[in-house]
């Protein structure tokens, strides 16, 4: 099946820009080798698309809607970053602050060409999806502007590349975001003021478990939209739990390698516990009394 291939490639990409952050190579000042990954894997998918077929429409709709989006807003991102790399004033940091600004009113601008795309983006609806998201429509909704196609039209639909584009937009919004705080002063390390005789707090589980947690948010990317690579995220865990976690990338290998018990179980332990207690609480409810 397509759906369950592009996952599992996407899965490799995600693997693939960990170990690049691991070799300390910087999205953010070197976007290149991160673009160059993300191409080499959209031309995979690409091929992957071409050389099978989807069961039906409602598949084929959930790949130009959710899943080729996720690829192409990758190669968005790096593909910005490296231009917002290339026009950086070098002046100071008051010219600085002020292209970064620039940067961000190009996005506001955009949100606001777009505002309808955007609404029925994040509202989550569906009824139009079959005149967005598959190949080879004769119709588009009237307010889909500046309809973006790839060359080979067996690989697009009116709308994947503007949901791919506002999904990076918000990963490049949040970058500037980022260092327009920068400027002004605060820092990520140190922008929460330090509460007197704060309790330490030490991990005393399994340290793989914590890998397992970091995993878990990068690959959903719950953290900074998305934007917080896993070195990030494993090095926030070693300073907030005074804990040596090591390379994430070899802790990692050890959890694929993992073979009679489930790869995920640590958070199948969580989901467990989570379900547990609230069986119990349920079982414990007052029964409304009719009488």
């Amino acid at each position: 099946m397509i759906l369950t291939a592009a996952t599992t490639l996407f899965d490799e990409l995600l693997e693939t820009i960990a170990q690049l952050e691991q070799d300390n190579i910087s999205a953010v000042n070197e976007p290149f080798p991160y673009l160059k990954i993300a191409n080499q894997f959209m031309h995979s998918l690409q091929s992957l698309v071409l050389a099978g077929s989807f069961d039906d429409q409602q598949k084929e709709i959930r790949f130009f809607k959710t899943v080729k989006p996720k690829f192409r807003c990758l190669q968005l991102y790096y593909l910005a970053l490296q231009e917002i790399n290339f026009k950086r004033p070098k002046d100071g940091k008051k010219i600085l602050k002020k292209f970064y600004a620039d940067e961000m009113h190009k996005i506001c601008a955009f949100r606001c060409y777009n505002q309808q795309m955007l609404n029925y983006y994040y509202s989550g609806s569906n009824d139009m999806d079959a005149l967005l998201f598959l190949r080879k429509v004769d119709e588009h909704p009237y307010w889909l502007l500046k309809l973006k196609l790839d060359r080979d039209e067996r690989f697009s639909t009116p709308a994947d590349h503007l949901v791919a584009k506002i999904m990076s937009m918000d990963k490049i919004q949040a970058y500037l975001a980022e260092e327009i705080v920068k400027l002004g002063g605060a820092s990520f390390g140190n922008s929460t003021p330090k509460l007197e005789n704060t309790k330490e707090y030490k991990w005393t589980g399994e340290t793989i478990n914590l890998v397992e947690l970091a995993y878990g948010l990068y690959y959903t990317g719950e953290i900074n939209n998305g934007n917080a690579g896993i070195a990030e995220i494993v090095r926030l865990f070693e300073k907030i739990f005074n804990i040596a976690i090591g390379k994430p990338s070899r802790r990692f290998t050890e959890i694929k390698q993992r073979k009679r018990l489930s790869k995920t179980k640590y958070l199948d332990q969580m989901k467990t516990a989570i379900d547990k207690r609230i069986d119990e609480d349920d079982e414990f409810l007052p029964k409304p009394n009719f009488r």
